[in-house]
Order: C-alpha cells, then structure tokens, then sequence
C-alpha cells in the first residue's frame, strides 16, 4: 500500500491544501514576527533590567553637602527616593523608567551584587558611580587647574542580547547629557550670581565715588573759605602795621610835649639836696649835743651816783635815739635826693616813650582785633578742609575696599585654564563604557541561528521517516536511530564546521576557543535532532514550527525590548539554551544547565522520530 503522504521521488511530504495554505502564510509569520519583535526596539525599554551601583563620597561645598552620585542614580532610576544599605547584596528596590523617556528598569545594588548580575545576565548593563564622582563633577566651581570630568563606568555583558551594549549607551548617554545639562545650568547660575555679586560690589564702590566727589567739593568750598580768611588776615596785617607807625609818631608826639619835665625834675632834685644837706647839719648837730650829754651824764654819775644818775642815763638814751633817727633821716634825705636826681635824669625819655607807646598800643589793639577775626575765619575754613579732607578719606577708601572686593570675585584664567575649564563645563560628566570581547556579543548569535537554519535545511533535505524501512521486520526504535544518526552526524559537523570558520571573528583565549568549538558541535547535533523530530513527528507544520521557533530565538537574541511574548516564548525553543551554552564556552555563565536543556530537547527530538515512524509504520502497513 502507497503512503499519500510521502512522495517516493523526492522524500518530502506531499503537499496538501494545509501545507500550501502553511508554505504561504510561513514569510508572513516570519515577516510579521520579526516587525512586530525589531521594528521598535526602543519602545519597551522597561524590558531591560540593568543595574546602578552608587559609591559616590559626596562632598561639601559652600557649606552644603552635595550628593550627585544620589541624584544621578535617582534621576537614572526614576522613583527610588533613597538609597538602600552599600552591603545589601539583593536590589533595593525595582525601579520604575524615569518619567523624562524611555528608560530601562535600574536596580540599585552594590558592587557584588551587579558582578555576580553581570555574569549570569541577570542585568545587560552595570552602571558603576565611582567615589569621586561628586568631587570631580563639582571641581567646575574651584580652580581652573583642578577641574577634571566626572566618569561613570558602564560595563555590559554579552550574555544580554545583541542591542542591549548599544540600548545601554543610548540610556546611559541621554541620562548623562540630561545630568551635564544641569550641572552646566547650576554653574551658569553662579556665573550669573556672581554677576549680581559684581554688580553690586561696583555700586557700592560707585557710592563710594559719589561720597568721594561729595568730600572733594566739600574740600574745595573750604579751600575757598581759607583763602577769604588768608585774605582778611592779610589787611589785619597792614591795619596793625598803620598802628605801629602811628604808635611811632605818638611817641615822638610825647618826647616832643614833655620836653619840661627835666628841668622840672631837677629842680626837684635840687630841692630835695637842700633837705638832705639841711638834714645831715641836723644831724650832725645832734650827734655832738649826744656827745656832750653822755660826758655830762658820766660825770654826774660819777659825783652823785643814785637816782640823779639814773634819770641822767635815762634821758642820755633818749636822746641817743633822736639823734639815731636824725641820721635815719639825713640818710633817707640823701637817699631821697639821690633818686630825685635820677628820676630828674631819666624823666625826659620816660615821658616821651610812655605818651607814644599808649598811642601805638591803641592802633595795634585794633590791628590785633582784625587780626584774631581773620585768625576765627581761618580756623572756620582749615575746618571744612579737615571735614572735607575726612570725607575724601571715607569715599576714596569705600571705592577702594568695593574695587578691591569686585576685582576678588572677577577670576583669572591663564589661556590653558581656560582650554581645561570650557572643556569639563561643556562636559562635566561622561562614560567609561566596557563592552564585551570583539565577537562574543555577535557571533554566539548569529552561530546559533546558522545552526538553526542548516539544522532546518538538513530537516528538508532528507526524508523525515525512511520508506523503504518502514515495512521490514526492523523494530521502530531500529528503524528510528537508523534515520537519526545520519542527520545528527551531519549536524554536528555543520556545527563543528561553524565552530571553527567562526574563530577569526572571536577575540578570545585558545581555551574558550575550543569551548565555542565543541559547544557548536554539540549543539548543531541537538538541533539537527529536534528539527528531524519535528518533521517526523508533525510534519509540515512541525518544519513551519522550527522556521518560527529559528525567528523567534533570532528576534529575542537581538535585543531584549522585544513583547514578553516573544520573550517568553524564546524560553521555550532550544535555541536560547544553545545560545547560552555557545556563550558559556567562551567563559560567559556556567552553562551546565543549558547543556541538560539541549540534552532533554535531544531526547524529545528522537522520541518524536520514533513517534513519526511509528505512526507511518501503522499508515503504510
């Protein structure tokens, strides 16, 4: 009996209307898969789960902490308020995409966390902020030497998919430029304060200017002032000097009008030569009468001594004290006569000079008086001088200090200054992004995906079910490893084949070498199997299955935004364990668990022959 569902010529199955309706509907799920999962890979950025690491120190500045290491991540993650503790080795918390775009889902996790993420393809990327990520981003504001970029460290993986490294650094930049953007408009703002500053230290100078003009005329009014008072000093000057003539012709005046008293005074004098002489006579006369009482008393005494004698001595020495005071008098006499004659000689010019002098003394009281008023009028002036003077002072020093204050705020900047500074303002902060090996984002891909496609081919090109077997005493399990061997030999040299054309592109030790090596042959063997199964087992629309299983794996590997239904479905298809295990033998994950994966898909893929065989060995017997 004929099976109407084998052609004998070509091996294949025969077309029926399912299959056609399969074969032409096939580029439209393909096409309509590969749209719907790449044509907007950015629309689902959420899908992606990278992770922040904050070990920022922040610093202290103008007297305020500044923390940007915190506000970059929570301007990163978009809705985490705080950070959790630096050695809690889980996330702290799931974040959601910042409100300003698309964004990925950031986790804040420390530096353990994120390499073991890193490792596993937990997270496509690892943001690190490093310690002095507050301190460099801040030197803008101190001097132009010390100013340096801010660098954030991005390092991704190459177990996330093939776009997620370019997705990262479209976030990372974005989020960068945004952060640079107000870093650049908070230093503009101090520019723009210290502007205010300026401006206002230059009017207080320009105050002290206007103080300054204020004194300086005030000087002048008391310049003027001065002058006025020299002025009337001056005439003083002349009117005592009129005094002083007139004084002289007073005196000259007087010697003239007392040109008598000389002859006044000597006769004065003569008159009173006449008393002394008259007086010395007087005198002299005395001295003899004393003389002889004193004998006359001796002698009484000496012939009645008693009482007689006793009132004789007595009178002797009153009259001793007349005579005593007569001399007294001839001698004041001659004194008298004396000074008369002196006064006699010198009257003439006393006269005259005392007549002239009291002239001469009223002129220079006058001149004296013009004097001191021109002396108050001085005083008045050299006053406003002295207040204008201190005003003067007080201006010139205000304009100095606010100068002084405004010259302290302008900076300086040498030409090499100025070339560092405009370069950290224009850019305060950048990334340091660490991508994967050449070659192992890539090629680990686009392996797998070949190894699909030739274990598809390999699937089409041979018949599913052996015909000429299936009616021979051979047991099924026979009949099936048989039809298996070939198909998985030529899948693991299609692998093999793959694992070494590929090695040129892979920039990796000998070692991992070899592992992608060995982990394409085995994996071209698994899925020469699964496809051989799914051909065997469902047929048409088994090899439809593996063509969208290929499309979905190479839509999921490409990047990690695609809809969770492709995700989730590129779970379930052996080529996201092939990929893996292609990744874990360039030293990428363990893979030991993707190797039990392929090892089970094997295992369905030859259950599935021996099905299909089973079931054509019913149909044809």
């Amino acid at each position: 009996m004929t099976d109407p569902t084998f052609s004998s010529a070509e091996g294949a199955e025969r077309l029926g209307v399912l299959g056609i309706v399969g074969v032409l509907l096939l580029p439209l799920a393909v096409a309509g898969l590969l749209a719907w999962g790449l044509a907007a890979p950015v629309s689902d950025f959420d899908r992606v789960t990278a992770a922040v690491v904050n070990d920022d120190q922040p610093v202290q500045l103008n007297g305020q902490t500044v923390p940007l290491g915190r506000e970059f991540a929570a301007g990163l993650i978009g809705g985490i308020a705080g950070e959790g503790a630096p050695d809690d080795p889980g996330p702290d918390a799931t974040a959601t995409p910042a409100p300003s775009g698309p964004n990925f889902t950031w986790i804040l996790t420390n530096d353990q966390d994120a390499a073991a993420g890193l490792r596993d393809g937990r997270y496509a990327a690892v943001l690190t902020i490093p310690p002095s990520f507050s301190a460099n981003a801040t030197s803008i504001s101190g001097p132009a030497a010390d100013a340096v970029h801010a660098t954030l460290h991005v390092q991704t993986t190459p177990a996330s998919a093939y776009l997620d490294p370019a997705l990262t650094e479209v976030i990372t930049q974005a989020a960068v430029a945004t952060f640079n953007s107000q870093l650049t408009e908070r230093y503009l703002g101090n520019v723009y304060q210290g502007f205010n500053t300026i401006n206002e230290q230059i009017g207080q100078a320009a105050d002290g200017a206007a103080e300054l003009a204020s004194g300086a005329s005030s000087l002048a009014s008391g310049a003027g002032s001065l002058a006025d008072g020299t002025s009337q000093l001056a005439s003083g000057l002349d009117s005592l000097d009129a005094g002083a003539a007139s004084l002289a012709a007073g005196l000259a005046q007087l010697d003239a009008s007392v040109q008598s008293l000389p002859s006044d005074t000597a006769q004065l004098a003569a008159g009173s030569a006449q008393v002394a002489a008259a007086l010395d006579a007087i005198a002299a006369a005395l001295d003899g009468v004393t003389a002889d009482v004193a004998r006359v008393v001796d002698d009484l005494c000496a012939v009645r001594p008693g009482p007689v004698c006793e009132r004789g001595r007595s009178v002797l020495g009153r009259v001793q004290a007349v005579d005593g005071d007569a001399d007294a008098l001839a001698a004041g006499a001659d004194q008298v006569a004396a000074g008369n004659a002196e006064l006699a000689a010198g009257m003439p010019g006393l006269v005259a000079g005392a007549d002239a002098s009291a002239a001469g003394a009223n002129e220079v009281a006058a001149g004296a008086a013009e004097s001191a008023a021109g002396g108050e009028q001085v005083n008045s002036g050299a006053q406003e001088v002295a207040s204008g003077a201190e005003e003067t002072s007080s201006g010139a020093s205000q304009l100095a200090d606010g100068l002084a204050e405004a010259v302290e705020q302008i900076p300086t900047y040498s030409d090499s200054d100025i070339t560092t500074l405009s370069s950290v303002v224009a850019q305060p902060t950048r990334t340091d992004v660490s991508v994967p090996a050449s070659g192992t984002q890539s090629v680990p891909l686009f392996a797998t995906f070949a190894l699909w496609v030739g274990a598809i081919v390999l699937a089409l090109a041979r018949r599913a079910v052996p015909r000429r077997r299936l009616l021979t005493s051979a047991s099924t399990v026979s009949i099936a490893g048989r039809s298996i061997w070939p198909g998985a030999a030529l899948g693991a040299a299609q692998g093999l084949i793959v694992g070494l054309a590929l090695q040129p592109a892979l920039d990796a030790d000998p070692l991992a070498r070899t592992g992608f090596a060995a982990a394409a042959v085995v994996i071209g063997t698994v899925f020469a199997l699964v496809n051989h199964g799914l051909a065997a087992g469902f047929g048409g629309p088994g090899r439809t299955a593996a063509v969208v299983a290929g499309v979905i794996g190479l839509a999921a590997g490409v990047s990690s935004t695609v809809p969770a239904a492709i995700s989730s479905a590129a779970n379930l298809v052996p080529t996201g364990p092939g990929h893996s295990l292609l990744l874990a033998g360039l030293g990428v994950g363990a893979g030991w668990g993707d190797l039990v994966a392929l090892l089970v898909y094997a295992a369905i893929g030859a259950a599935l022959v021996v099905v299909g065989v089973s079931r054509h060995r019913t149909a044809a017997g």
